[in-house]
């Protein structure tokens, strides 16, 4: 069987690390979990990466720029509450597809074991606040909003939201959709905005 290309075999071991991380968090992941995941062995992982923490580490920027290139589509043009809701109801259905992105980014892993895996998610949370914030800056400058609100504080709520949201339906054991309920926060989010 001939060899993937090295693109389409890098997004596969990114996609397994994902699926297994979702199934059991990053305390179980070896590099041979990985390689029979996909169906190869462990040598071959380490044709594309140096080791765990840098496929980790590759997986991260790969799902944050999946989802800023969702939550960018989705936020399409109009007010800045129409806009920010539909880049709410993206990111939360982005993470119910995807969970293991969630669990990736609050794990040990990240947050205690590896201060460059800690870095890049630091800049890729930044970059998601800017995007989040340059939507609320826009409507202020534009007067749809008021001028008194603290944009990196409400772009910072935002990212609130989500936590929140995700925080209530993994302790629900991810029954019905990450979505359900989210709507009474939102509203208090858009209210807030005003």
């Amino acid at each position: 069987m001939p060899r993937k290309p090295t693109a389409e075999r890098k997004l596969e071991i990114e996609q397994a690390v994902l699926d297994l991380i979702a199934a059991e968090g990053t305390h179980g992941l070896t590099m041979a979990r990985i390689a029979a995941r996909i169906g190869v062995s462990e040598a071959a992982l380490y044709r594309h990466f140096h080791g765990k923490l840098d496929i980790i580490y590759a997986t991260i920027s790969a799902a944050f720029d999946q989802v800023m290139n969702k939550l960018v589509h989705s936020a399409g043009s109009g007010n800045a509450t129409t806009r920010l809701h539909r880049v709410f109801v993206a990111h939360l259905g982005f993470i119910e597809e995807h969970p293991g992105v969630a669990r990736i980014l609050f794990s040990d892993e990240v947050h205690f074991n590896a201060p460059e895996l800690r870095r890049e998610l630091n800049s890729r949370v930044g970059r998601l606040l800017q995007f989040v914030g340059d939507i609320i800056k826009a409507s202020v400058e534009s007067g749809e909003l008021s001028s008194t609100i603290d944009t990196e504080a409400a772009a910072a709520l935002y990212l609130g939201l989500i936590q929140t949201q995700l925080l209530l339906w993994s302790v629900n054991e991810k029954k019905g959709q990450l979505t359900s309920g989210a709507d009474r926060l939102w509203k208090l989010y858009a209210r807030a905005l005003k």
